[in-house]
């Protein structure tokens, strides 16, 4: 009798086993406990984030009708992120960056909650709600750094691409689900319960940041607010390749990202799927940039950084050129999971890139002004596409914006052999040093 032949079964378990280890990797930062915490915080937090944002979009176009007003709600919870983003990421690397983001966590939600209940009693107006995203954008602001820099003092630097890359799986899965669970909300309870809601998730991450253990650091002494504010731009000036890199977010959120304020008068007047036909469109692109993420964490490195940005947004400008000319729901969310994808593939690998490149001691600054690369232009973003869309249309407002940005991104492709060169600078640990 010959040797008993492997059966299936056995065959099989290597495979298996290689399944379960690649699963495994992709994860690998939420095995640090605090990291996990963290994560899963702000994922319930963003949540309530994403219904608020789908449910007061659709309240101000029931209460208005006017895309105008829309571009301009979006105009003022952004305009912060211009004005306060570097001050922001200062007070990030000289205070406690667990302090900043408990004062700035309990401020959003308190201002939720104010939202929720002039709502349910029927006093809110669009003064009123303006001024309400204004003062959350400010928030949002002084948070974003601290938020951003906390990152790589809960993982090991090893885990640290991975960390950062869950954290935009977390965002985005928050993304699919929050305006899914808005558009259910807002069809059998109304827009109040998404407010409420939102003002209760805020509490998942007060939690989280109550009982995680940060590292001690030293924040003491060092030179002046103004002094150390500069560093950070000293440092930016120094490698200007970086400015260039920055100009990936920084088209995308003045000429790309703003056709989010414009999807409820896309889903209410163009396809006509209603409220919660525009919480499924917007799960869309939840859902594509929940599978780039995760495949962004599945990696061991960020190689080849440079060309995955650059290609990431020309697709994405290609995607929303397309969904412009969008006439049914199936195409339309189709589109969106691209252009969800696509987004993320851009902004994560960008900020990848700057976070591990970045000194301990000029985290928080960098990483403020990516964010206002990032979220600095949204606001005119915003304000250019909600006027564009009252004066030519949304479809024109989407076309503009998408083939503006191609053009850009093309010319950039052509420039890749120079942005390589990224990732071979020498970085020294004072930015103020010759």
């Amino acid at each position: 009798m010959g040797p008993e032949q492997p059966s299936a079964a056995t065959l099989a378990a290597p495979e298996a086993k290689i399944e379960l280890r690649g699963l495994s990797h992709m994860f690998r930062s939420l095995r640090h406990r605090d990291f996990a915490l963290f994560w899963t915080g702000n994922f319930l937090s963003n949540i309530g984030t994403w219904m608020q944002n789908i449910a007061l979009g659709w309240v101000i176009l029931e209460m208005t009708n006017s895309p105008f007003l829309l571009g301009l709600n979006g105009f003022l919870s952004q305009i912060p992120s211009l004005v306060f983003a570097v001050p922001g990421g200062t007070v990030a690397d000289r205070l406690s960056r667990r302090k900043l983001m408990l004062v700035t966590q309990a401020s959003m939600a308190v201002l939720a909650l104010i939202l929720a209940v002039l709502t349910s009693l029927h006093r809110i107006r669009i003064g009123e709600i303006l001024t309400i995203s204004l003062l959350t954008g400010v928030a949002s602001a002084l948070n974003y750094p601290a938020y951003q820099a906390l990152v790589p003092d809960l993982v090991e630097r090893d885990d640290l691409v991975n960390a950062i890359a869950l954290n935009s799986a977390q965002f985005n899965m928050s993304r699919a689900i929050g305006p899914t669970l808005a558009g259910i909300a807002l069809g059998s309870l109304g827009a109040a319960a998404c407010f409420y809601l939102n003002a209760a998730s805020f509490l998942a991450l007060i939690i989280a940041l109550v009982v995680i253990t940060i590292p001690a650091r030293d924040v003491s002494g060092g030179p002046t607010f103004w002094s150390a504010m500069m560093d950070g731009l000293r440092f930016l000036n120094r490698y200007r390749l970086i400015i260039v890199l920055l100009t990936v977010p920084l088209f995308l959120s003045f000429l790309g990202l703003p056709f989010i304020v414009l999807m409820p008068v896309f889903a209410r007047d163009l396809i006509r799927v209603g409220a919660s036909g525009l919480g499924y469109l917007m799960a869309g692109a939840g859902l594509g940039a929940v599978i780039s993420a995760l495949t962004l964490a599945a990696q061991a490195s960020a190689e080849r950084k440079g060309k995955v940005i650059v290609n990431s947004a020309c697709l994405f400008a290609l995607a929303l050129i397309l969904l412009a000319h969008a006439h049914t729901f199936w195409w339309a969310f189709l589109l969106l999971v691209v252009l969800g994808a696509t987004m993320v593939g851009a902004l994560t690998l960008t900020n990848t890139t700057l976070q591990l490149l970045s000194p301990d001691e000029l985290r928080g600054r960098l990483m403020s002004l990516y964010y206002i690369a990032a979220s600095g232009l949204l606001p005119f973003g915003s304000l250019q596409a909600g006027a564009v869309a009252q004066k030519l249309g949304t479809r024109f407002a989407l076309s503009f914006g998408g083939g503006i940005c191609l053009l850009y991104f093309l010319i950039l492709r052509l420039s890749l052999p120079r942005l390589r060169k990224l990732s071979r600078l020498p970085w020294p640990a004072d930015p103020r040093r010759p």
